[in-house]
């Protein structure tokens, strides 16, 4: 299953605009690892180009000539293919695709656009692509000062970072309090798991994140098939619990 999460990075630009295609072309090949771009000029070029390679995600010029926009994600709506859509579009319309945008298949980015919400658009796009409603752990994509967990909330899964960065911090009387740095090959989330308690603490990404992220219900089973992951696991708990001593001391 991993290979298979790996391999959904497939992305097509249907765009009549040359210079915001390379401009979104440029940002995925940033900000995503393992990319292939495929690019369109029109509504037809894009369905004969999603016939012969269906892409993972396509980003929508809404003013696509031969075939509109609007035309094209209906389109892309009513294949057999799972397919994310990225909806770019001059005009705000809260009512259009109502239901794919409910369910995270359809994302609309109004313009004038802006780098850094396109990306989460896109990382958006792509959770909903990796997240399969029967799958035993899913890869989980972050901009840069997005949360991953927020203090108090249900905890339902635990992560295992790996690209990136995040931080740990407390909110006290509106101050940040730092609380630690999570880099790749650690896990986070993992107390809540342990404790049987909500989330204690906010987690935000500092930089571009790959996350895997395992539901509790499958936790042991997936650690079970995974030795590696068990091994971060425990190296994890471990570098909590050494820092945590040494904080006991220096107090």
């Amino acid at each position: 299953m991993a290979a298979e999460l790996e391999n959904k990075r497939i992305f097509l630009i249907a765009s009549h605009n040359p210079q915001e295609a390379e401009s979104f072309e440029l940002a995925l090949r940033k900000h995503i690892q393992g990319v292939t771009v495929f690019t369109a000029a029109d509504g037809l070029e894009a369905l004969f180009k999603i016939d012969n390679v269906p892409p993972n995600v396509v980003i929508v010029d809404a003013d696509l000539p031969k075939m509109n926009g609007s035309e094209l994600v209906d389109r892309l709506l009513n294949r057999k293919e799972k397919i994310a859509i990225v909806f770019v579009s001059s005009k705000s319309d809260d009512t259009q695709f109502v239901d794919a945008v409910v369910t995270g298949q359809v994302h609309i980015l109004n313009r004038p656009v802006k780098k850094d919400i396109f990306i989460q658009h896109v990382n958006r796009a792509m959770n909903w692509i990796t997240n399969g409603d029967n799958a035993n752990y899913a890869l989980r994509f972050l901009a840069p000062n997005e949360y991953l967990i927020r203090d108090g909330e249900a905890a339902e899964s635990i992560f295992l970072v790996k690209r990136g960065s995040l931080k740990a911090f407390k909110t006290e009387n509106g101050q940040d309090i730092l609380l630690g740095e999570i880099g790749a090959g650690e896990f986070v989330g993992e107390m809540a798991y342990i404790h049987g308690e909500p989330r204690s603490a906010n987690v935000m990404s500092t930089t571009d994140c790959e996350l895997i992220e395992i539901p509790h219900a499958s936790l042991d089973k997936v650690l079970f098939s995974r030795p590696a992951w068990s091994k971060a696991l425990v190296k994890t708990l471990s570098t909590r619990l050494k820092n945590s001593n040494a904080e006991k001391i220096q107090s």
